[in-house]
């Protein structure tokens, strides 16, 4: 780890610059924007967004996300990244460099509110585990019996050490398995999409998805909702955009990149949804059934559809797929201050970032089992992800973005964004 201030794209006297050689770096541009969809796209998508959509009024709540995504999300996502790229490190590197100590308490700010997130999240990814599994012994079961027992903790902890084993690897594994996993990714989306429109509820569906209230629109809420749903699925405000930034090489074009990740992240949450209504709507279930909606809807399908055993497998392996890769990927952010500022190993780091994720998380986990850890008759589970994802994140994405960009200067940023154009 060098220990220069010096920002990696600042040219020294021969009018180049070097990246420190113990720093990991992604191969290509193409490898970053894989790796990048492969953060942004996760439960976010496939399980956050419809039961958004469906709890904010359908249409409504999706124009107001298009424009959260255009309008804040994308920037801040290209605000972030270059950070990450120009100063060389993760958020606590990153913050402590242009704010001193105080940035980097910001900084390891940034990396809690991305542990929180995971503590719950590899929760809900081991449902996804647990789903997938019974679909394959052909024993899909109701949501309320799946978490009768205490299935959401032994699948929470499998999921923890499937993390860890990839988290170790460094930058290697995470390539090599988000070269594997994302195109398997969207040709499942596409697939269950293309599917879900030979059933009974597609019209209605449709009809949901291009609704538009008036009032709904303007109303405070809906905004709040949509904003914080944008900044959940693209990752802004927890940190992993600096830190995938901090390992961009010199050739990719970081506007052009990060443009191509929104995208990508918006196109599979809108399939995502289109095929979560599609069953509700084939199947008489309430769209505003909350954050169950896709644990509840799926299994009565797949109970009845022709091929359902297959098609559960499909959808479920979709759904650990997304959810693993953004683990991962999120918990990049605590393994890399720990690596960068503490001086640990990449083992040692993601031990130490995988450890304290379960013990956060293990309320969570026990809050949808036969104990039901509900403290003033709500989930724990569902108290995180409400103070997180539409509020915490929020915050944690606008005060970064506003320390960024007051303490580096326009034209440092504004260069770096366009890196592509001065590099070889």
């Amino acid at each position: 780890m060098s220990s220069s201030s010096t920002p990696r794209h600042a040219s020294g006297n021969d009018g180049a610059s070097q990246r420190p050689s113990q720093r990991p770096e992604w191969t290509s541009q193409r490898a970053f924007i894989i790796a990048s969809i492969a953060s942004a796209i996760g439960l976010g998508n496939i399980w956050r967004f419809p039961y958004m959509a469906g709890e904010n009024g359908g249409g409504t709540f999706i124009a107001a996300y298009a424009i959260c995504i255009l309008g804040i999300g994308l920037p801040l996502f290209i605000v972030e990244t270059s950070a990450g790229s120009l100063l060389d490190r993760g958020p606590v590197g990153v913050f402590g460099r242009i704010a001193g100590r105080a940035g980097k308490w910001l900084g390891w700010l940034v990396v809690a509110v991305s542990v929180l997130l995971m503590s719950y999240y590899m929760v809900i990814t081991g449902w996804t585990l647990g789903y997938f599994i019974d679909a394959i012994r052909s024993n899909l079961r109701p949501f309320d019996s799946f978490t009768s027992g205490y299935a959401s903790v032994w699948y929470f902890l499998s999921v923890g050490i499937l993390v860890f084993l990839v988290l170790r690897q460094g930058m290697g594994g995470i390539e090599r398995l988000g070269k594997i996993l994302m195109p398997i990714l969207t040709l499942m989306v596409v697939a269950l999409a293309i599917y879900s429109q030979s059933l009974d509820g597609a019209a209605e569906a449709r009809s949901f998805y291009t609704s538009f209230d008036v009032d709904r629109f303007l109303h405070p809420r809906t905004w709040q909702m949509a904003a914080g749903q944008a900044f959940y699925s693209l990752g802004v405000g927890t940190g992993v955009l600096i830190t995938y930034g901090s390992y961009i090489p010199r050739n990719v074009n970081i506007v052009a990149s990060s443009t191509a990740v929104a995208l990508a992240n918006s196109a599979i949450s809108l399939s995502a949804g289109i095929v979560v209504f599609t069953i509700v709507y084939t199947f008489d279930i309430a769209p505003d059934t909350g954050s169950q909606l896709s644990f509840i809807a799926f299994p009565k399908i797949f109970a009845e559809a022709p091929g359902g055993s297959f098609l559960a497998a499909t959808f479920f392996g979709l759904l650990f797929v997304a959810a693993f890769s953004s683990c991962y990927s999120l918990l990049t952010v605590a393994v890399a201050p720990l690596r960068d500022e503490v001086g640990l190993s990449n083992t040692a780091a993601a031990l130490v970032a995988i450890g304290i994720t379960i013990i956060l998380g293990m309320p969570s986990a026990l809050s949808f089992t036969a104990t039901e850890l509900s403290p003033g008759g709500k989930r724990f589970l569902d108290w995180i992800d409400l103070i997180t994802g539409s509020g915490i994140v929020i915050a944690a994405g606008i005060v970064g973005a506003l320390v960024i960009a007051w303490k580096i200067p326009r034209r440092s940023l504004m260069e770096e964004m366009a890196a592509a154009g001065r590099a070889s």
